[in-house]
Formats: C-alpha cells, structure tokens, sequence
C-alpha cells in the first residue's frame, strides 16, 4: 500500500478522546491558549492522559492542564509552522463557535506526530490560513503597565508562584520559582523551560486580592472589572 503524503493543514473526523490519548507518543510538546490578552504555554512530555467527568487531563512534570471534551466541535491539523528549518506541526481544538479552545504543539518535528496520526484516517484538506498582524505593531510595554505588579514583585520577593489560567473549556496551571521578568515588544513574559506566559500590555486595569492562609491570590481584571482567567498566587506576590 503506497504511503499517503499528508496534507498541510485538513480537517480531522475523529473523536477528541482517541487523538488526544495518543498525546505520550508524540514527545515534547507545547499546550496553549489564549484569551483577553494572555497566553498560557506548557512544554514538555505528557506523561499521562486521562479523562475525569468529561473532561481530558494531561499530566506529567511539565504539565498540568484540561480540557472539556464535549466541547471540542472541530479539529484542524497544520504542518505549515516552520522555524528554523524546523517543523512544528499543530493539533487546534476548536468550538461551536469555530473559535480555538486550545492548541497542542510538537516540539519534536514530523516524524513523531505523523507517527501518531497515521493511525487515523486522513483528513479533509484545507486552505493555508492567513496570518495577521507583525512585530512592526508591537510597541514597548509601559513601565506602569497594571498586568506587571504581581509578577515584579514575586521577582524581587523571590519564593514559588502559582500562575493559573482559565477560560470556557480549558485549564492550565504551572507552579514553581518566580523567574525574570522580561518585559518584551509590548508583553508581560514570565518563561521558564516548561512555562510561558504572555500577557499583552494593557490588557490586564487591575487585580482583586484573595487570601488565603497566609498566601495572596490575585486575580486579573479587566479595565472594565471583568475577570479575565489569569490568576497569580504566592505569598510573595504582594504588591502596593
């Protein structure tokens, strides 16, 4: 039988829990989302996939995340992602809306991915997707930006964070040693090996404080007072 040349980007008819299972055998990878400004990144291996009350749980050291089954409607694969001369194809998890609820990306090339989604058939072939936006809009993030306070001050405190981010359908959390904060092209970025988070300047007008034996829980609002899913803890976030 002659190897099928998968496509560039299709469309996959497969139930998420069969695909999302198979996520150990793909290696390294990258789980994200995004929402109101802020995007939550963990990388690393999957050790384990489990499911628990409709919901997908990836775990391992280097993740921690969730992912509600039901509502994954569409799923998209690209291989169009190249950097480097290096390939990072994308599994996108889409709802009713069409909109993303997650991405799982492949850190280790083609060969591992394909490897994993050849045991499916192949897809419905799509468009390239047009990318918007460029560096040339970014500007310099404010030195008074509201969304840097809980992150500076973990820095100059020292100590353990926990960075939580959540939206309709998704969950994600990383916990460990506050690292430096690089204020980047307009972004808030807190990155550690298995962690990044961006979070777009002016997209966070303050945050409402929750304590809890001891430990300051801030929560990210809106200019307009609506939370926005990301929420920092420690007892070494306290700022003001």
């Amino acid at each position: 039988m002659t190897a099928r040349t998968p496509h560039k980007r299709e469309r996959l008819d497969v139930a998420p829990t069969a695909l999302l299972a198979r996520l150990p055998a793909i290696g390294r990878v990258m789980i994200n989302s995004e929402s109101m400004g802020a995007t939550h990144e963990r990388i690393g291996p999957v050790e384990k996939v489990r499911i628990e009350d409709g919901w997908l749980v990836c775990e391992g050291a280097e993740h921690n995340s969730r992912i509600e089954l039901a509502a994954v409607v569409t799923i998209i694969v690209d291989r169009t992602s190249v950097m480097r001369e290096k390939s990072y194809p994308r599994i996108e998890l889409r709802g009713a809306d069409g909109e993303s609820i997650a991405n799982v990306t492949g850190f280790e090339g083609l060969e591992p991915f394909d490897a994993v989604l050849a045991a499916f058939p192949q897809g419905t072939e799509l468009a390239a997707e047009e990318r918007t936006g460029s560096l040339d809009e970014r500007k310099e993030l404010d030195a008074d930006d509201a969304g840097l306070e809980p992150f500076a001050a973990a820095e100059r405190n020292g100590g353990r964070v926990r960075i939580e981010f959540s939206r309709p359908s998704f969950w994600q959390a990383w916990e460990g040693d506050m690292p430096v904060v690089k204020p980047v092209m307009g972004y808030v970025n807190v990155m550690r090996p298995d962690f990044h988070l961006h979070l777009k300047g002016g997209s966070v007008g303050g945050w409402r404080r929750e304590d809890n034996a001891g430990e300051a829980r801030f929560v990210a609002l809106t200019a307009e007072g609506a939370e926005t899913g990301l929420t920092v803890s420690g007892a070494q976030t306290s700022f003001g």
